[in-house]
């Protein structure tokens, strides 16, 4: 069961981060990310804060999703001849 639950939290950070927008308004100065799927969105006074947001999902989500299927190929069962 908890490799379903850490399954569907990898495609839901990997898509997250896929659908992530970033945008900056100039007066006052900041940066803003907007995640679509979710509705939340923030803003920082770095550039690299959103971006960091939208990376480190798709990094974190990516991880998870290639876990589950590195541990399902080892689980596979042996064929018996």
């Amino acid at each position: 069961m908890l490799k379903w639950l850490l399954l569907v939290l990898g495609l839901l950070l990997f898509t997250n981060g896929m659908f992530t927008r970033t945008f900056s308004f100039a007066e006052p100065e900041q940066h803003c990310f907007y995640m679509d799927l979710i509705n939340i969105n923030a803003c920082a006074a770095s550039p690299a804060m959103p971006q960091l947001v939208v990376w480190s999902n798709l990094v974190i989500g990516g991880a998870l999703i290639l876990g589950c299927l590195l541990y399902a190929r080892a689980k596979k069962p042996q064929r018996r001849t």
